[in-house]
């Protein structure tokens, strides 16, 4: 009963996007209706053709029904046809409406959804949990709302026929749906564990493509392989436990349908004797082998319908996924003044609100100031900085941006004010051009090349053999780590932010773009307020301020000149500009 209304209530959640398509979904019924029709009228008028037209030896009776037996046939062969095509169509474009949704949920979810669920998880989501709702659908639901229609098209015939054998036929009824019933629950059960792994199987080849440098590196190419397989032999195992359950389903579907036909033959030697014309029995045991038929089609759709309900319960988990950053309504608007002052008020913030990350910490940046953040690895640094970005909401304090509280604002909005590049920027695949720009309204091909002018980026991008128009591939790996790193700065200076984040964005480079990169940071930081989180001595002196982090905690703050009077924690990254 609960695995019932679970069904239906997922089912339920279906029709939304089913109701999107109801021209579509109308006329695949019409269709459905169209092709069940044609089918069930031939065998009768087969019956017609001998008991009326053959055993009076009419033949131009015969010729007639001939004609028409032969129109119903291209008809009917032209309905399934249209039908497939509309079906099909109607198919993929629920899969585009799913996949559509799913992706832009994934463009809303918080930062601490990522945190916690493995890539090959979400792209299982978006990838063959999908395709299995879309299968279920054009290939399932459509199906069996056919087939039950012919059942019943076929039922009516069979009475009108002889309601004799009619009974004897449907006397066989109740063992299919007992036998659809006894293994219902190992089916989804099994279909569960099958999706389960091959999640895993996703995250594992995700984790390995990504990390095909460290594993050669390292030589732990037979560890992954190991890893693999384990995740590879979960997928099988789970596959066999469906396998075995119709290994047992259909053997028995097939002798409850074997007894019918048996119980039929019984019936009509024992109760009817001659009393059926020639015609009659043959469309009897015509419309027998069509009554069966969608029966059995029925029952092997069965595993659609539950690989199509294990794939909607994990679908649905993603959709209903909180967004933990809301944006309020009437929200605050950010007054453009090209600067930004930020105000962290006794914050308080954990991934896990109870183990906080950032304790009790107070610090002003003013507008058009210039910052930086110094602190071992896990002082909380970084934390700050997603915080400013919106990508967490904190559980105690205040953050006030321009003298707004944060948590009224946008985060859009806010996002786009603020320009953060990280140690590693991500490059996405496609042009110079496009990992500039982005793609964001506004940003003409001029402001890329201006950006790229600033940002010391042209002399490199020039003497590329399509300049913008080269071709990045994935994550840039054709790239030099300076390179990526002075087109992070490009995209940044397009955006025209009113605060910069520097996160470790010179700690990578190399000698030959160094130089081009202290250019860059001058030019993006120049009469805007910045945060630098680095190590490097000479990019910390040239700040107006700087903070030191220790274990979640503010501990000092001050020029480069009054920390070293104060000969404290700062002095601990001196003399190399390293944390000793």
């Amino acid at each position: 009963m609960k695995t019932s209304k679970r069904n239906t209530r997922l089912f339920r959640r279906l029709i939304p996007t089913l109701r999107k398509h109801t021209m579509l979904a109308t006329l695949a019924v019409l269709l459905m209706i169209l092709v069940d029709i044609a089918g069930v009228v031939k065998p009768w008028l087969v019956k017609i053709g001998i008991d009326r037209y053959v055993r009076n030896g009419d033949i131009p009776g015969l010729t007639r029904i001939g004609i028409i037996l032969a129109a119903i046939l291209i008809a009917g062969f032209l309905f399934q046809v249209v039908f497939i095509i509309t079906v099909q169509y109607l198919g993929q474009r629920l899969l585009f409406d799913l996949r559509m949704d799913l992706f832009r949920k994934l463009m809303r979810l918080p930062a601490s959804y990522f945190d916690k669920t493995p890539l090959g998880k979400t792209l299982t989501h978006i990838t063959s949990d999908v395709e299995a709702i879309r299968e279920f659908i054009s290939d399932g639901i459509v199906t069996v709302a056919g087939d039950v229609l012919k059942i019943l098209f076929i039922a009516s015939a069979m009475v009108m026929l002889s309601p004799r054998l009619a009974l004897a036929a449907f006397i066989t009824l109740p063992f299919f749906v007992v036998a659809t019933g006894l293994f219902r629950k190992s089916i989804r059960t099994g279909f569960r564990e099958v999706r389960k792994a091959n999640s895993d199987i996703n995250t594992v080849l995700t984790e390995t493509i990504g990390g095909a440098r460290e594993i050669q590196l390292f030589q732990t190419k037979g560890e992954r392989s190991s890893i693999f397989e384990i995740c590879n032999r979960h997928y099988l195992l789970a596959y066999l436990k469906v396998i075995q359950a119709y290994a047992l389903y259909f053997p028995v579907l097939e002798i409850v349908s074997n007894g019918g036909m048996i119980l039929i033959l019984v019936t009509a030697h024992f109760f009817m004797g001659t009393a059926l014309e020639p015609g009659v029995i043959f469309a009897f045991f015509a419309y027998i082998n069509m009554f069966f038929f969608p029966l059995r089609q029925m029952a092997e759709k069965f595993n659609l319908f539950q690989s199509a309900m294990a794939a909607s319960e994990r679908v649905f988990h993603m959709l209903d996924q909180p967004e933990d950053i809301s944006n309020p309504e009437g929200a605050c608007v950010l007054p453009e003044n090209g600067k930004m002052e930020i105000r962290f008020q006794n914050v308080t913030f954990g991934y896990d609100p109870t183990q906080p990350v950032l304790k009790n910490v107070t610090f002003n940046i003013n507008a058009g100031e210039r910052v930086a953040f110094v602190g071992a690895t896990g002082s909380g640094k970084t934390t700050v900085i997603k915080l400013i970005n919106r990508l967490y909401d904190i559980q105690e304090g205040t953050i006030l941006v321009n003298g707004i509280d944060i948590s009224q604002l946008s985060a859009v909005e806010l996002r786009k004010r603020i320009a953060t590049i990280p140690q590693n920027p991500f490059l996405f695949t496609g042009t110079i051009s496009d990992n500039i720009s982005l793609h964001r309204s506004g940003v003409t091909d001029k402001d890329v090349r201006l950006a790229a002018e600033k940002s010391r980026a042209r002399q490199f991008i020039e003497h590329l053999p399509h300049r913008y128009g080269e071709k990045v591939l994935e994550s840039g790996k054709r790239l030099s780590a300076g390179q990526r790193q002075l087109l992070a700065f490009t995209r940044a200076l397009t955006g025209k932010p009113e605060l910069v984040i520097l996160d470790e964005a010179t700690a990578n480079i190399d000698s030959e773009t160094e130089h081009l990169i202290e250019h860059a940071v001058e030019e993006i930081t120049h009469n805007r307020t910045a945060i630098i989180i680095a190590h490097r001595l000479s990019t910390i002196r040239k700040v107006d301020r700087i903070f030191v982090f220790r274990k979640g905690k503010l501990v000092e703050s001050g020029t480069h000149t009054e920390l070293l009077q104060q000969n404290g924690l700062y002095v601990r990254f001196l003399p190399d500009g390293k944390c000793k």
